[in-house]
């Protein structure tokens, strides 16, 4: 079977690098994401509905910071992959609806501006790379210094006209129930903006504002979840299930058989299957651990450099950033402006990027998916056996060369967007100036309890 992803096919010519206006809001753009959001989220990736919770809070927030009162970033968890385009709606439309409800006098429509990985115009398409700059979203990287892309975000926190809205998670989680790691960018730059603020003699207060999001999945979703397991069955080779037998039974089978495939790939000694059968979850942790780390270890090695410092996530950061830079080149090496054979080592170098950029797809998801299959007591539509289907393949698509464009979902599905109290960044200030990293992690705590608490709630709603 075919993977449906743009990687399928390898790259193999270095290109001249992607390039984009500098970002600012254009009103004709903002109309156009207005009037198709609502459909495109319906149609495209299945929403049928969305509910806004702490909508007076959210809406009162982005009154006061269009208003210029406030200083507003909005920190949204990343854990299904479509966020930004399901909370771009939330701030475009939602929080104008929630403002009506409660009679909020918005000073303009409102709107949000994101930051972005630097890649995803790269693999997004000529569509994205012409609306992402043009609604003012910021592309950021992750690994190497960016002073540009740095002084845009500060500059859009102290200045901008509108919120701005970022993941401190980085990128996509694969996990709503928890919230297994988070970045201190959002919050040092946050706290470095109220600092100069502060030292500027200006009144508006920086704010962090906790944003969560949960899909829930009715017995409509059912037909879909076991369309997604039979292909899996199918596309991993085990038996295909019945859909009388227990859901978690073949989803196990199928988690052994990625398993020993990435042990086979990378010469691993495969692990007692009946431990997985048993969910064990240390002996998963343990195996999904080692196809992470050979993962990394063959991604280095095809782009010849050294381990990288950090831990794994820093890691496949460096891989990924080397790669993308291998196949997109900057103006000084732009293969159209080269000899021959210069153009045929860059379209090698490309080559290799690519495949080394697999092994690194494998390890940017596999480091999230460290358990067996969770318990069916809910019903076979809940959110976790949903989640989990969902990124086994995931998984076996990233083994067999995917990216996360090869995810496949379950519909039709229900978001919860629920916007928590902001931390007062401005209020932090004499702890900051008097130890930066105490006060730095004591609110990265406060924003991980935020989580957690809006976690721990959607479980107990779930669970009746």
């Amino acid at each position: 079977m075919a993977m449906p992803t743009p990687y399928a096919k390898p790259v193999t010519i270095a290109s001249p690098d992607v390039g984009l206006r500098e970002p600012s809001v254009s009103r004709s753009a903002l109309g156009l994401a207005r009037s198709v959001l609502g459909t495109y989220l319906r149609l495209a990736l299945g929403f049928e509905r969305i509910e806004l919770r702490g909508g007076d809070e959210l809406a009162r927030a982005f009154a006061e910071a269009l208003s210029g009162e406030r200083r507003l970033i909005l920190a949204f968890r990343h854990p299904y992959g479509d966020e930004p385009q399901l909370l771009s709606w939330a701030f475009l439309r939602g929080v104008e609806l929630e403002a009506r409800r409660a009679g909020i006098r918005l000073p303009v429509r409102p709107h949000a501006v994101f930051v972005h990985g630097y890649e995803v115009p790269r693999w997004g398409g000529p569509l994205v790379r012409w609306l992402l700059p043009r609604v003012g979203a910021m592309p950021v990287h992750h690994s190497k210094l960016d002073s540009v892309g740095m002084a845009r975000i500060r500059a859009a926190i102290e200045d901008g006209p509108f919120p701005l809205a970022l993941s401190p998670e980085g990128q996509v989680s694969y996990t709503a129930d928890d919230v297994p790691r988070l970045e201190p960018g959002a919050v040092r730059i946050g706290l470095q903006a109220a600092d100069r603020l502060a030292k500027a003699g200006r009144a508006a207060r920086v704010e962090l504002m906790p944003i969560s999001v949960r899909y829930r999945y009715g017995p409509r979703a059912r037909r879909s979840l076991l369309r997604l397991l039979a292909r899996l069955e199918s596309f991993v080779g085990v038996g295909a299930g019945s859909d009388d037998e227990p859901v978690v039974d073949r989803l196990r089978r199928c988690l052994e058989m990625i398993l020993a495939e990435g042990e086979r790939q990378y010469g691993l000694a495969s692990a007692d299957a009946a431990g997985v059968a048993e969910g064990a979850e240390r002996g998963v942790a343990a195996r999904v651990g080692a196809v992470v780390e050979a993962a990394l270890d063959a991604g280095e090695r095809l782009l010849g450099i050294e381990r990288g410092p950090g831990d794994s996530i820093e890691r496949l950061y460096r891989i990924r950033q080397i790669g993308w830079d291998r196949v997109f080149l900057p103006p000084e090496e732009d293969p159209r402006n080269v000899s021959d054979m210069r153009r045929a080592v860059l379209d090698r170098r490309a080559g290799e990027a690519w495949y080394a950029m697999r092994h690194m797809e494998l390890a940017d998801f596999a480091w999230y998916l460290r358990s067996g299959p969770p318990a069916a007591d809910g019903g076979l539509t809940t959110g976790p056996i949903v989640e989990y289907a969902q990124n086994l393949w995931d998984f076996a698509n990233r083994l067999a060369g995917g990216a996360i464009s090869g995810r496949r979902e379950v519909r039709p599905k229900r978001a919860v967007v629920t916007a928590s109290a902001p931390i007062d960044l401005s209020a932090r200030l004499e702890d900051y100036r008097r130890d930066r990293k105490s006060a730095q992690a004591a609110i990265m705590d406060e924003l991980k309890r935020s989580y957690t608490a809006c976690i721990k709630e959607f479980i107990n709603e779930e669970r009746g």
